[in-house]
């Protein structure tokens, strides 16, 4: 798509000499020589910087790399280079007529006069100044604003130091305080929801705090009288009938050589105690 429709422009008449093209021609207020149509030494250097911006020559070789440029700033490029090549070709039947060059080039895209008229326009911003090209004014408006780098860094500070009491509610209040608006140029407040889903792009993810129960019943009176009067008694009588071990998880060849008795294996059995919907 192509910005806005604006007024025709007639391909019979070159619009240098005409007067109505030359008001149509004003979109930026400019004054009136900038108004009028770059000649062929001015025309002729955009289109050899315009091919280098489309085609960017490879650096060790004579082939060409890619210039990375959104597709529909490309078409618009592609336009204008074709109504230089128009302009500049003395082969060309529009030779040296603007306007006629800029309706050619449109009727090569398959557009409308409005398209023409947007041609001429860029490419006179073109031969002004080389820094201004097109750009793609459709699909900005609902960016993510953690492309910002600066942003996001500081978005994730904020959480830190909320440490477990992060909500989407903090990322909206901090987004919406005036410090962060004028450090980051933010015009608009965020929803909720909106804060939510940075969240999750930065790597958070929502869930229930799990609550874990744990009985420690080694110190209870009860327990503390079986140690005492019953397993550590019982351990002593059969301690030199089982076998020892090193600290490095060894045999204990000269307590072991020793054995009085029926030689005892004890099995050792961890228990737990886990409680219903825990």
């Amino acid at each position: 798509m192509w910005p806005p429709p604006c007024e025709d422009l007639d391909p019979s008449e070159d619009s240098d000499t005409d007067a109505h093209a030359h008001e149509r021609e004003d979109m930026c207020n400019c004054d009136g020589h900038q108004r009028q149509a770059p000649t062929q030494i001015q025309a002729v250097d955009a289109l050899k910087d315009l091919k280098v911006i489309l085609h960017p020559p490879w650096e060790k070789g004579p082939r060409y790399q890619c210039p990375n440029i959104d597709p529909f700033v490309r078409i618009q490029l592609e336009g204008m280079q074709t109504m230089l090549n128009l302009y500049t070709n003395p082969c060309s039947v529009t030779y040296e007529k603007w306007g006629a060059c800029a309706c050619q080039a449109a009727v090569s895209l398959g557009r409308g006069q409005y398209c023409a008229h947007q041609l001429a326009r860029l490419l006179k911003q073109f031969v002004l100044d080389r820094t201004i090209l097109p750009i793609n004014p459709y699909g900005t408006w609902n960016e993510s604003m953690l492309i910002d780098e600066d942003l996001a860094s500081n978005i994730n500070l904020h959480l830190l130091e909320l440490r477990k009491e992060i909500l989407a509610k903090k990322i909206v209040e901090f987004l919406a305080h005036p410090d962060t608006k004028e450090k980051h140029g933010i015009t608009k407040t965020i929803s909720e929801r909106t804060a939510s889903r940075y969240l999750n792009t930065l790597g958070y993810r929502f869930t229930a705090p799990k609550k874990g129960q744990y009985a420690d019943g080694h110190e209870r009176a009860d327990v503390v009288w079986y140690w005492e009067n019953i397993f550590l008694p019982a351990w002593c009588k059969i301690q030199d009938c089982t076998y020892s071990w090193t600290q490095d998880n060894l045999p204990d060849a000269a307590a072991n050589n020793n054995l009085q008795g029926r030689h005892v294996v004890v099995w050792f059995h961890n228990e737990s105690i886990f409680y219903a919907h825990d």
